[in-house]
């Protein structure tokens, strides 16, 4: 069986920690679904593709709302600044000149993020996100998950992929605009963001992606925990090709899903005109 990579105590506690040798599968991966959870050993896992693509889907449609909110407020903002945030939201119109173009630009990005973030924490998937990772923490800890076990676990989890996030946001949010007004600045925010990633990834999940499950919530990962224990005992563990394993993990689907989905709101947005008639 495989050993868990283990992090930092000072950021998850050693109790929050894997055991350093499972008695379940060497590895659970998982995701909230916005009617259940999903979770997979590689070669075993407890939904089919078509609840995954959904799932992508309706990420895409969170962001989309998140940009909605986010214009909804730069336009307040707006109408007390010269600021043109909706245009520069919208890319339509450029950002200020000099050196206050880029902050703008930061200023939104992460106007979008929090607004992402507030809508995800009030959605049903932040409670099923917590659920997955109370069940696979339950798992990994006892081997086999309970109400009482999942329900003692932290909605945090070391694996999960917010710390990934949390890693590259610096990057993507922050660093490529800081970058055009001094390259030293933008190069030092992605490295420090990047070794701060766990830290940034455990305040994500512990204000925003998750809340305490439901008790129906954690029933559905309880569900899933026990679906993919028994098809990976059923599978005799065996190993998959590389390939496979990956699809049955389940990322791919999606982002066939989230592609599906902005592909269907740039549809939506591009011919609203023409279907109210202005």
């Amino acid at each position: 069986m495989t050993i868990l990579r283990r992090v930092p105590d000072d950021i998850y506690p050693d109790w929050m920690q894997p055991a350093a040798q499972p008695t379940g599968p060497p590895r659970i991966s998982g995701t909230a679904m916005p009617a259940g959870v999903f979770m997979s050993t590689g070669n075993a896992r407890s939904a089919g593709d078509l609840w995954l693509i959904l799932t992508g889907m309706s990420i895409a449609l969170l962001g989309s709302g998140a940009l909605v909110l986010t214009w909804i407020i730069s336009w307040v903002i707006e109408q007390f600044s010269a600021l043109p945030l909706t245009g520069m939201l919208m890319m339509f119109t450029p950002g200020p000149e000099g050196e206050a173009g880029p902050l703008v630009e930061i200023g939104l990005n992460l106007l979008t993020l929090l607004c992402f973030l507030v809508l995800m924490r009030v959605t049903p998937l932040s409670g099923y996100h917590a659920a997955e990772h109370k069940v696979i923490a339950a798992i990994e800890h006892f081997g086999e998950p309970t109400m009482e076990r999942a329900r003692a676990m932290p909605r945090a989890h070391v694996r999960c992929g917010s710390n990934l996030l949390a890693g590259l946001l610096p990057l993507l949010l922050i660093g490529e605009p800081l970058w055009r007004l001094s390259p030293i600045a933008g190069a030092v925010t992605i490295i420090v963001g990047w070794q701060m990633r766990f830290h940034t990834g455990y305040l994500i999940q512990a204000i925003f992606a998750t809340k305490e499950p439901t008790d129906r919530q954690l029933r559905a990962g309880l569900e899933a925990g026990r679906t993919v224990l028994r098809r990976w005992r059923e599978a005799l563990g065996r190993p998959v090709p590389p390939l496979v394993s990956l699809w049955r993990r389940g990322m791919a689907q999606m982002f066939i899903g989230m592609f599906i989905g902005i592909w269907l709101l740039g549809h939506v947005y591009e011919h609203l005109h023409l279907w109210l008639d202005f």
